[in-house]
């Protein structure tokens, strides 16, 4: 058995990874010394593998070779952390308090060798004796050398019959490759290949969880390609298929799938630095997770429609109506994995309006573009960060011989443009309008549904610098409405 020996200064490494309240680790260092001695008791999994790879520890993973839950129960009164019994009957519970956990099973075998065995990669199948904490050197069973893998930038699986039983475990491998953790290794990625239709066997949640780690990734466009290269991507999208091939007009330079891809690409280029690509400084908004989520997702998905909408218009290539189509497909796909609502429908508005900037741009080129038009546009996508950045990914995907060079510069200022409109808009809001329903009441009108159009005309004479104060409004409502 491969044991990796280590120095002293590496257990005070591993114990300053631990990212833990001060107080809480002071406890939990503490309880761990109490089982130094226990030969059965190791640090297993995910914490092994962050330590080698210089990253915080939030949680571990503690395996145990009998009697697990009298530890559990030990470890939650004298921790003073709450008990989840994940999976008593297969020994497996965990500790939680705030953002830390302590996950608790009891060996898969009947030793270490045989529990890690039964782990999906190699880098995974590390364990440190918990006795070695306290002790000259800080030891690791290493037995199929995730440590050197780690090294060389290896994802290689431990035995196929792994992926069988729990077929995650395929996902696993290219979140893992999202993650940076290196590239999956030959047979490793044959064996994806052979089992990849039993990924859907698995709980949706769990599917949704692996597509989430691989968005929220620097590398989502690099390993949803490698995913359709393999053929994992169309166990899960299968109606990604029928966009392959699928030629587009001379705006664009790739077949459906192509330009699909290559707008994910520059969302995420867009997202690590948008001051390069769109203008703008790179702020909180970029970092947060539902906006990276939603703008890759609408980036992927926009055109989706397109290869159920195809048509010829005078020897013309059409996709009538596919934005809706698009939002529709995308919208049942995550309804299934179990997306969270607010950013399925936020995803949705972003992919059904994603060819409004684009029309306004160029009505605006033609002298029709109105101010109640681009005030809609806003009303209807609330979302205006992330809609330019669909948009810029949308137009730099595209490079056909028929696109005019200079329209990302024309698209940047018409968003900029949206940009002091939407400011606008929401300072209104901030005074609660110039006037009220109660004004119009007040003038004599009786309410209905005309009083939803009046409030909006009189918003759009103040954007349009036609009324300053609310009593020049009031005075333009009264003449009109008044008469009738």
């Amino acid at each position: 058995m491969n044991v990796l020996i280590l120095g002293q200064q590496r257990i005070a490494d591993f114990l300053n990874f631990l990212a833990f309240p001060a107080e809480d680790k002071e406890h939990l260092i503490s309880f761990l010394r109490k089982f130094q001695y226990r030969e059965d008791f190791f640090i297993v999994g995910g914490a092994v593998r962050d330590f080698f790879l210089g990253k915080k520890i939030f949680d571990l993973d503690l395996a145990v070779g009998e009697e697990v839950e009298d530890l559990v129960f030990f470890a939650k009164d004298f921790l003073g952390y709450h008990l989840v019994p994940l999976a008593p009957d297969l020994g497996i519970y965990r500790l939680a308090k705030g953002e830390n956990s302590l996950d608790f099973t009891e060996f898969r075998g009947k030793t270490i060798e045989e529990d890690l065995k039964a782990r999906d990669f190699t880098f995974n199948a590390m364990a440190i004796p918990v006795g070695s904490l306290f002790s000259d050197n800080l030891k690791v069973v290493d037995p199929f050398y995730g440590y050197q893998h780690l090294l060389e930038g290896k994802i290689q699986l431990i035995d196929e019959i792994n992926v069988i039983e729990d077929p995650l475990r395929v996902l696993r491998g290219y979140r893992f490759f999202a993650q940076g953790l290196g590239e999956i290794e030959k047979e490793t990625k044959r064996i994806f290949q052979v089992h990849k239709n039993l990924v859907l066997s698995c709980a949706k949640e769990r599917v949704l969880q692996e597509l989430i780690y691989i968005l929220l990734s620097d590398k989502t466009y690099d390993t949803f390609r490698l995913m359709d290269e393999d053929g994992i991507l169309v166990e899960l999208f299968p109606f990604f298929e029928k966009t392959k091939g699928i030629k587009q007009p001379g705006f664009h330079h790739l077949d459906v799938w192509g330009h699909l891809l290559e707008s994910l690409r520059w969302a995420e280029e867009i997202i690590k630095d948008p001051k390069r690509y769109i203008g703008l400084e790179k702020t909180q908004d970029f970092t947060k997770e539902d906006f990276i989520i939603s703008v890759k997702l609408a980036s992927l998905f926009h055109d989706l429609g397109k290869a159920f909408t195809l048509g010829m218009n005078e020897e013309r290539i059409t996709f009538y109506g596919h934005e809706k189509v698009s939002a529709e497909i995308f919208k049942e796909s995550f309804e299934k994995y179990r997306l969270k609502r607010d950013l399925i429908n936020k995803t949705y508005v972003l992919i059904k309006n994603h060819m409004r900037p684009f029309h306004l741009l160029n009505e605006k080129e033609v002298g029709r573009l109105t101010l109640r038009a681009k005030r809609h546009l806003l009303a209807d996508v609330p979302y205006w960060l992330e809609l330019f950045v669909v948009a810029m990914a949308d137009s730099l995907a595209s490079q056909g011989p028929d696109k005019e060079p200079d329209y990302e510069e024309r698209l940047k200022a018409f968003f900029f443009e949206l940009r002091e409109l939407k400011n606008d808009m929401e300072n209104i809001s901030q005074k609660k309008r110039f006037i009220t329903g109660k004004d119009l009441i007040a003038l004599g009108l009786k309410p209905g549904p005309m009083f939803k159009e009046i409030l909006q005309e009189a918003e759009l004479l103040f954007l349009e610098k036609k009324v300053q104060t609310k009593e020049e409004a009031l005075a333009l409502v009264k003449a009109k409405y008044l008469s009738l």
